[in-house]
């Protein structure tokens, strides 16, 4: 039996079909993330470890979760990012914007990059919110 790590990164069937390395992306991006938070202390307490699924979404299926209020207490962290937070779990929308959607059509090279980069911003955020260490730059 698998155990669950600390955070997941959960791509849209959507974004899969339409990006073919996303999948792989992110499963390096999902090992990184929880050994850089493992390295910042975020598990020291291991009856008080937060649980975050971090689900990158089109814009469609952003404005479809901007109606939803059952997935706990909701935080608007930016026009591209909802949190819901569930005691000790963490649900996180991010959405792949239609100008960001262009921008990577044209420019294929910088998925990984801006995956990257996306996934940093929303897990310092979350280490903000949490009182937790944010991740290196």
């Amino acid at each position: 039996m698998e155990d669950k790590l600390p955070i997941t990164l959960i791509p849209s069937q959507a974004l899969l079909l339409r990006y073919n390395k996303l999948a792989t992306i992110l499963n390096k991006q999902t090992a990184h993330v929880n050994f850089q938070t493992l390295a910042a202390g975020w598990y020291e307490d291991e009856k008080n470890v937060l649980g975050i699924d971090i689900y990158i979404i089109d814009d469609v299926e952003f404005q479809q979760q901007l109606t939803l209020e059952s997935l706990g207490d909701r935080t608007e962290i930016s026009d591209d990012v909802l949190l819901y937070t569930k005691v000790r779990q963490l649900i996180c929308f991010v959405s792949i914007t239609h100008t960001e959607m262009e921008l990577l059509e044209n420019e294929p090279k910088i998925l990984s990059g801006y995956i990257t980069m996306k996934i940093r911003k929303v897990i310092n955020e979350i280490a903000k919110n949490q009182g937790l260490l944010p991740l290196p730059e």
